[in-house]
């Protein structure tokens, strides 16, 4: 059975409950997306809280109502969507497995050392069919936010950035969890997820305005942009494909920096394997 094939279908079997926890609740947005007005809700419970404030008494009981049953419904949509968010960037990051440095350790990379194909091509098309599994569930999963961010009746192809930001970001972090699992790191998934909390924290550190008169700031930014894992030039990429927008070709060769920084490491890892398949 071709290679590509075989890991594709793998990869579906071993992640495909996990994928259908992120597909649930990403209906659950969209359940309440249209079954209650979020936005109203929220101006509704801002119009209570400003009454009250301005009027200066104590709260009556149908505004106590008011604003509980809003807070509620809008804690539980905003936790629902954290949730939906969050684990379509976990399930990309797990996907890989850890097959690398796994089958090394445990020394099932012997068997596929004897086969007349060389490791380093095997092991990237089995990350091909990795890759090609996980972007077919991300575009699901981006369809999903989309039908959630739409009004009704509205095709959710007017949301074709947010399709595409989610399966470009969880692209890139399937292939730096197959990266890092390449230099025989194990528990990639976990390392990989923890650089991209780590970026967003330091990125938002260097977007703050009150850091914007310090010289080195600058410099930072302009280093760690090519460090960091590029969320916000993810989301400067796809700006381009809304209407009316220019195209940001400078935030698409920096993705794609990103994409051959993290294929070049797995290939110098996968080139180190073939070298010394077992870990003395």
């Amino acid at each position: 059975m071709n290679i590509i094939k075989a890991s594709l279908r793998n990869a579906v079997r071993r992640r495909w409950k996990f994928a259908l926890v992120v597909f649930v609740l990403g209906i659950g947005v969209v359940v309440l997306t249209y079954a209650y007005d979020i936005a109203e809700t929220l101006e509704r419970i801002q119009a209570v809280g400003q009454q009250i404030e301005s009027e200066g008494a104590e709260p009556s009981a149908e505004q106590v109502e008011i604003m509980a049953r809003g807070a509620g419904m809008f804690a539980l949509f905003s936790l629902l969507n954290l949730a939906f968010g969050f684990g379509t960037t976990l399930f990309a990051f797990l996907m890989p497995g850890g097959m690398v440095a796994d089958e090394r350790r445990s020394g099932a990379i012997m068997l596929w050392a004897q086969h007349p194909m060389p490791l380093r091509s095997f092991y990237l098309q089995r990350y091909v069919g990795i890759q090609v599994a996980t972007f077919a569930a991300l575009a699901i999963f981006g369809l999903t936010a989309a039908v959630a961010a739409l009004p009704p009746g509205v095709a959710p192809t007017t949301e074709l950035g947010g399709v595409a930001s989610i399966c470009l970001t969880g692209a890139l972090a399937c292939a730096i969890s197959f990266a890092i699992t390449s230099l025989g790191i194990r528990r990639a998934a976990l390392l990989g997820l923890l650089y991209y909390l780590l970026s967003g924290a330091v990125g938002s550190l260097l977007e703050n305005p009150a850091l914007a008169t310090f010289p080195a700031v600058e410099s930072a930014r302009a280093v760690l942009r090519f460090v960091i894992f590029p969320a916000g030039v993810m989301r400067d990429l796809v700006a381009g494909f809304g209407s009316g927008v220019a195209w940001d070709w400078g935030a698409t060769g920096l993705a794609v920096y990103h994409f051959v920084l993290w294929a070049g490491i797995a290939c110098l890892g996968l080139h180190r394997l073939e070298k010394r398949p077992l870990k003395l």
